[in-house]
This record gives C-alpha cells, structure tokens and sequence, in this order.
C-alpha cells in the first residue's frame, strides 16, 4: 500500500518477487501495492511479512507498512540493541539516496525533514542524560499509595459498616485507587518502568487486570495502535465511534454524505452531541463499554479464536499457540480480581448483590475522571484521514493530535503526568516523572522550526471546556452536511 492509505496488510503475499539490494520509495511502494510488507528503518528496508505472527506487539507494526517507521519503532521499543537482532534477518535492502533535483515521492514530501532530523537528536540527547530510565521509589510510590488508598477503603467499611457516610468515603477512596492504578498501568504498558520487558509485562498483568480487571492484552491492542498514529481514522480505535460521537469535522461531513446516500448509519441527533455527552460519554464509558469491550476481546480469543473487534492487533500465531493459553490466563487473572472483592467487601455489603453494586458505583465515578482527562489533550485536536494530516514525520504527527495541560503537583497527579500529552507521544517508553524536565526542551524544539504555535498547552479547565466545545463544533459540521448541502 501507499503511505497516504496507512491502513494494515494483513496477509504475506503468496509470490516473494527478488528485490534489488537497493530500493526507492518509488519501488517500495509498488512493492507494497503488489503484497509486500516492506517498511525502512534508519534507511534499510525490511520486509515484516513473516515477523509479524511472531512480533510482541502484534499486528500494530504493520501501521507503518510502505513508510519510513524508523522514529514510531524507536518510541515503542526500549532495547534498541535487541531490536537490531530481531530487525537483521528481515532486512532485505538499502534505501536509495535521493537524486538531486529528482521530484520527492510522498513518503519524503510528507514530511519535515529539518524537524525529524533536530528531533532524532533531541531523543538521541535525553537518552544519553539518563531521562529515559525510572526512579524505582517513585513507582514504588505509586504503587504502595493505590494500595494502602483500596486498604483504607476496605477498613472504613470494615470497623464503621455500612452506612451512607462511611460507605461514601470508602466508595471515594476506592475510586481514587482504581483512577491512580490506571495511571500506573499506563506506565507498566509502555514499558517505562522496568528494563525487562517481561517484567512491565508482568507487573501490567498484576496492575491492570487483578487491581482493576480489565485485559493487559485488550489495552495494548487499542493503545498502541492509539500510539501510532493518534486521530487518524484508519488506524486509531479511540476516534471511531460513529453510533454515537461524531469526531472531527471533516470525519462528520464524510458520514453525513454517506448517511444521505443510504451506506452508513447512525441514529444519534450529532448536532446534540454535546449534550447527550453528559449522559452517554463520562458515565457509560467503564462501566457499560468496556466492560463489554474487555469481555469480547478475551472471551472472544480465548474460546472462538478471535475477538471480532476493529484491527485486532493480537491474533497472531504467538498469542493463539498452545490452545490461546495466553488468553485463557488473562481470563484466570481477571477472575482473581472478583474473587478477591468478593471476599473482602462481600461479607461487608451483604453478600454479591452489595459488592457488586458497589463495584459498578465505584466504576461509574472513575468513568467520569478516566473519561475527561483522557479526551482532554485528544479531542479537540485534528481528527481525520491520514491524507488530510500535512505531515507524516513522528514529531508532526504526534503534535497534531496531542496538546498539553499545565503542570503542577495536583495536575500531575490527577492526571497521571497526562498532562505532558505532547511529550509522552513522542516519547512514550519515558518515565512519566521526567516529563516536565523534558517539556520545554521539546517546547523549544518546535520554536526553533517555527511551528510554537502547534505547542499548544492549556489550563485544566479550558482543556475539559474544549472537551464540549469540539464536541458541539463536530456535531454542527455533521449537521450541516446532512441538513444544508445539496
């Protein structure tokens, strides 16, 4: 495929052709039209065809199929070293020098090649200043605070009952333990906390699935294809949601011209979507959605084989040998969560009708954080097509869907270090507490190339208003479309 489609092959071609030790982006992306699987990497092109049943990270390389993936491969893996043993028997030519004066294909012409040369540097500079390594104790922090916060929940319930006040203070503890797991999480699945790999894996596991019972496997998928190519609607699962939210104004008009000729549906009134948010989005997001979301994509691999879900990045042959046992261990991980709130707040709330309406309350209010601050730096940014994107380098790409929220103690921590959007994009293996060491390194990164205004940070509040206001904006651009145009 061509770079401008950024859509995945899925299939190895039942024909290798010989290729020349030397390619151009012109060969390469024939190449990729006729079945190959090529991608280049610091100017050596490597064909993943049959790397990707047996890659980590699943299908979610093959995002950047017929491009240069150099800089999304460098921010996703940590061992650059291991990476090169992996990469060494896929390669399979040398990217051609460009002939001066020759007219640049539109991987080259996509891209800001000043930007990426000074941002490679930049990342190159950090690496070597040691901010790509974790402070053990501030994750141990993290960790032993989520703990004692459900353990203090716990013993409210336990030595005060059951009553409406203490049932609301334990109910607020336990929220604020699932919100700051699910920062911590974040962190484990991005591989910033430990060198090993195995290790965040591990750790993740324990975090995501027994502290808060939702698949580490199902939020790689949908995070790390996020990552790649963040608001683009041929790659990024957070942005398609068309039965209910219509995200970025070109995306509206699109569905709007479809819905007009009968190809696509659609019930919701989009012009009231900032409205129906209040009661559809927050709310309904973690208790309702993924909850079915989590539930599929296990129970959907582990007995069927594959979760029918959008891109699933994860079917390949490493995750489905030996009888899917690795799905059916997320399921054994997830059933640890329940059997143990079942034991420690059943006898407390009257038995398995108590705890669970209890959980559910628990996870309606998280939805609320979870929902605002995750949509706060995404949202109201540029949602669309990869072609409508004017550059297709890493460090352009990122900061076209991603703005920043002012740092500060409470911020960072109510946010995770979310709030350092723009950073964790473009680096998202980093520790997250070196963020705000980093941001203005990267702030001034975009000055020097004349792009301060894509640098774009905003106060708590204004980014939660921008939230709504986008929501409206979308919503009377599909309006339009459907209503006005002939």
């Amino acid at each position: 495929i061509g770079p401008s489609h950024g859509r995945m092959c899925l299939d190895a071609p039942k024909a290798v052709k010989e290729l020349p030790d030397c390619l151009t982006w012109q060969q390469i992306s024939a190449a990729c039209k006729e079945g190959r699987q090529l991608m280049v990497i610091s100017n050596e092109v490597y064909d993943v065809a049959a790397w990707v049943q047996k890659h980590p990270g699943g299908k979610v390389l093959l995002t950047y199929v017929g491009e240069d993936a150099t800089d999304s491969v460098r921010a996703f893996h940590r061992d650059e070293q291991q990476m090169a043993k992996y990469l060494s028997p896929l390669r399979v030519a040398t990217l051609a020098k460009q002939v001066p004066g020759a007219p640049l294909h539109e991987v080259v012409a996509s891209r800001d090649a000043a930007l990426e040369k000074d941002f490679r540097n930049l990342r190159t500079k950090l690496q070597e200043a040691g901010l790509f390594k974790a402070n053990p104790w501030f994750y141990m922090a993290m960790l032993a605070h989520v703990i004692v916060l459900e353990l203090a929940g716990w013993a409210v319930l336990k030595y005060f009952g059951s009553a409406w006040l203490p049932y609301c203070l334990a109910l607020a503890l336990l929220v604020v333990a699932q919100a700051q797991a699910g920062w911590l999480q974040h962190d484990l699945g991005h591989l910033s906390v430990f060198k090993s790999r195995e290790l965040n894996l591990f750790c993740h596991r324990f975090v995501i699935i027994h502290l808060k019972a939702a698949s580490s496997a199902w939020w790689n998928y949908r995070h790390y294809l996020h990552h790649a190519k963040p608001n683009i609607a041929e790659a990024d699962p957070d942005i398609n949601m068309p039965y209910v939210f219509m995200l970025g104004e070109k995306m509206a008009e699109h569905w709007a011209k479809k819905q007009k000729l009968g190809t696509a549906g659609g019930p919701m009134p989009y012009n009231k979507q900032h409205i129906y948010w209040w009661a559809l989005g927050p709310p309904l997001l973690l208790p309702v959605y993924f909850h079915y979301e989590n539930l599929r994509y296990v129970i959907g691999n582990a007995v069927f084989g594959g979760s029918g879900m959008w891109k699933d990045s994860y079917n390949t042959s490493k995750y489905m040998a030996k009888g899917r046992i690795f799905f059916w261990e997320e399921v054994v991980w997830m059933a640890s969560f329940f059997v143990r709130w079942h034991y420690m707040y059943g006898p407390l709330l009257g038995g398995v009708g108590g705890w669970v309406v209890f959980y559910m309350t628990v996870r309606t209010v998280e939805s609320h954080w979870f929902v605002w601050v995750t949509q706060m730096s995404h949202l109201s940014m540029s949602i669309g097509k990869y072609a409508d994107v004017p550059c297709h380098d890493w460090a352009s790409l990122q900061v076209n869907a991603t703005c920043n929220v002012e740092g500060g103690v409470f911020n960072d921590w109510f946010t995770g270090h979310l709030n350092y959007q723009i950073e964790h994009h473009l680096f998202p293996t980093m520790p997250r507490h070196n963020y705000s060491t980093v941001a203005p390194l990267v702030k001034d990164l975009f000055a020097r190339h004349g792009r301060e205004k894509d640098y774009i940070s905003k106060t708590l509040l204004s980014a939660f208003g921008d939230v709504v206001s986008s929501l409206e904006r979308y919503g009377q651009a599909w309006q339009h479309a459907y209503h006005e145009v002939g």
